[in-house]
């Protein structure tokens, strides 16, 4: 079910407020992990030397690095002033600007490939945003993004949520959200995509893992380094939390390989042509 106006609005308030104050610490415990999956979307968005690139919710921009690596000319777009200065402050070559992925400021049938890592499902209004990557692409320009895949298939959201789901509570008065694994769903990404009058919308699981040396650090992605994650966590009593951070870190220790922590956190890439 759509959100409200009003539902909308505060989402939106949150997520913007959220992201100015965990830029620095998302690029800390999250970038090693979504960067992994930045090869293959720009595969298959087909980025080569001289594709003109835009990549929108950019963050700490490193799928624009890495679309900028194959010589392709690149912009990179995100709501947060402060993930916007870490992005130029990481790659100063690219340019980088504030921009709502919903009005992109860009002429229609001017990009050969849109690109979107993690952002899709942090914005309330998604249709929107797909219709307005339509509008900018050219035709034959592809658009491709990922979302997390879903706990079933993803090892480190599941650690986290089932800890929460036993002994907190998931609500805890944040503000209403869209379906935070929606299109994780190969069948809901393509119709959506369909629907906005993309071709041959298709979807595949990229491996990821997060590498840590200590047991704790996925609780402290989760706890330090996202937003509504972050919040959802805070929101519950001190006992609780401890109780979240030991069967998370239980259930970490079943990953134990070398001296070191290899927790899967794959990535759900869809894709399509305009």
């Amino acid at each position: 079910m759509p959100l409200s106006k009003t539902d909308i609005a505060e989402f939106l308030q949150f997520e913007k407020s959220g992201w100015e104050k965990a830029a620095d610490s998302y690029h800390s415990h999250w970038g090693p992990l979504s960067r992994q999956s930045a090869v293959p979307m720009l595969d298959a968005a087909k980025v080569i030397s001289g594709s003109r690139v835009l990549d929108v919710a950019t963050g700490a921009g490193y799928i624009a690095a890495e679309a900028e690596g194959r010589g392709a000319i690149v912009s990179g777009i995100d709501f947060s002033t402060a993930q916007v200065n870490l992005a130029k402050k990481t790659y100063p070559s690219i340019d980088f600007q504030q921009g709502d992925a919903d009005e992109l400021n860009f002429d229609e049938d001017s990009i050969d490939a849109v690109v979107i890592g993690f952002g899709v499902n942090h914005f309330p209004d998604p249709e929107r945003v797909f219709a307005e990557v339509y509008r900018v692409l050219k035709a034959g320009g592809i658009f491709a993004y990922t979302v997390w895949a879903s706990p079933e298939q993803n090892p480190g959201f599941s650690i986290i949520l089932s800890a929460i789901e036993e002994f907190g509570n998931a609500a805890n008065n944040l503000p209403p959200a869209p379906p935070y694994f929606r299109f994780a769903n190969a069948e809901e990404s393509r119709d959506t995509l369909s629907d906005i009058g993309f071709r041959e919308p298709r979807t595949l699981i990229v491996p990821q893992y997060w590498n840590h040396q200590s047991p704790d650090m996925v609780f402290d992605a989760f706890y330090y380094g996202a937003v509504r994650a972050t919040a959802m966590l805070r929101a519950q009593s001190l006992p609780v939390q401890k109780q979240i951070k030991a069967k998370a870190r239980n259930e970490v220790l079943q990953y134990h390989k070398n001296d070191r922590f290899m927790i899967p956190v794959p990535a759900a890439l869809s894709y399509a042509t305009k």
